[in-house]
């Protein structure tokens, strides 16, 4: 009998799943399961290299592919290909979505594509970025729902002059950290035709498309969005947005847990959902990220990692944890099961637009690189010197472009 130590943060659903049934997992296997839980802003720093690197090491531990680049990096990531590619018959690894594989898959080296290299972390949950919104706000503020970043934008404003307080136009996270630009800012971003590196690996986020593209979200942001922007951060959000303090929003599309939960949502089954926005030219780009399953390479026992892993991301497992508020699934089976077909019906069409979005438009679109967070944080930045009158767009922009390709050449 082994002892696996599983790390994860607190406020996902996946993680409660685990700690509601590790009994299980202790009387399948015969090992022991050692949890520690921290708070999630703190794991989203990714300053987690303590927990991995101690004289009891976490054996697995959460991640996703952005914050994975700086473990792989540090040498805390055990290639999984060995494992999952002997799994037994019951595992159905051919069960998991083939672009949630890909997005979890790359060599390490900054300009390779993902989708080449070892698989690195076993997806969970998986999250991509839809379009959200209160029908009758809409309809309130006379229009419809936006099938442009433009008429979004405009949507925003006009359900912010028809409504009263505290309702604003549209939610977006703000605060000074790598997912406020990853989400619904990377969608409209990427559907403008920007993107943020060039084929020679120069960053170009101040391109004559990143500019407009931002120089339309600040606007909008300041005349429509949340009251204070730069303090926004995602569960705080979703909780106002599921209380009808917004008409609108483009963010991870596995917010439907809070949404259609009565103990969380005064809008359940009052809410509409949506493919997010196209841009100018047309592009619809929605970013994907996946909370996955990483194997430390300092675990003191691998094959007892691999059993909780085997465990923890199985077919019964996940479909469970999806009815435990475990959104989105990484498994075809669950997405076809009939009991979740008929959990999600009420969801208007939810189901339709999130499978599109995993299935057909969703890719992770940064480029892949082992000081990513530094990256994004640098880019934040400049969205917020932005907003705050410090600098124009193209000013701030510019500037964190190149310091952007200084970090970048650092780590080459």
């Amino acid at each position: 009998m082994a002892m696996v130590r599983f790390f994860a943060p607190d406020t996902d659903a996946y993680v409660d799943s685990v700690l509601r049934h590790r009994q299980e997992f202790e009387s399948k296997f015969g090992h022991r399961l050692q949890t520690q839980i921290i708070p999630s802003d703190d794991y989203f720093s990714n300053q987690i290299a303590v927990y991995l690197t101690s004289e009891w090491p976490a054996d697995v531990y959460m991640s996703g592919p952005v914050l994975l680049w700086q473990h792989m990096a540090a040498g805390l990531v055990e290639p999984l290909d060995r494992w999952f590619n002997a799994a037994g018959p019951k595992y159905q690894a051919d069960d998991f979505l083939p672009s949630l594989l890909a997005a979890n898959m790359w060599s390490g080296k900054f300009g390779d594509p993902l989708g080449t290299g070892p698989l690195l972390e076993i997806p969970v949950n998986c999250e991509s970025y839809n379009l959200a919104y209160e029908p009758a706000l809409l309809k309130k503020a006379g229009v419809g729902v936006p099938a442009t970043w433009e008429e979004f934008f405009r949507a925003s404003a006009a359900v912010r002059q028809a409504a009263s307080q505290p309702v604003r136009g549209f939610g977006q996270r703000g605060t000074f950290s790598w997912h406020t630009v990853y989400t619904g800012y990377a969608t409209q971003f990427w559907s403008y035709g920007a993107t943020d590196f060039d084929t020679r690996g120069k960053c170009v986020i101040d391109s004559p498309e990143g500019i407009p593209a931002t120089e339309d979200f600040i606007q909008a942001l300041r005349s429509s969005g949340p009251a204070q922007w730069p303090s926004q951060r995602w569960y705080e959000l979703a909780l106002d947005f599921a209380q009808g303090r917004y008409g609108l929003m483009v963010d991870s599309d596995h917010y439907v847990a809070f949404f259609e939960n009565p103990l969380h949502s005064a809008r359940v089954g009052k809410l509409g959902y949506a493919l997010p926005p196209k841009g100018p030219t047309g592009l619809c780009k929605p970013n994907l990220w996946t909370w996955s399953l990483v194997m430390n390479t300092r675990s003191l026992d691998k094959n007892a990692a691999w059993d909780f892993i085997e465990w923890a991301s199985g077919k019964a497992f996940l479909l469970r944890s999806a009815f435990e508020g475990n959104m989105n699934p990484t498994r075809r089976s669950v997405w076809s099961d009939p009991s979740f077909l008929e959990r999600t019906r009420a969801w208007g069409s939810f189901r339709q637009v999130s499978q599109t979005l995993v299935e057909d438009l969703a890719r992770v679109l940064v480029t892949p690189s082992t000081c990513y967070l530094e990256v994004a944080e640098r880019w934040t930045a400049a969205l917020h010197h932005a907003y705050s009158g410090e600098q124009t767009v193209a000013e701030a922009l510019g500037a964190a472009a190149r310091d952007i390709d200084a970090i970048v050449g650092a780590r080459s």
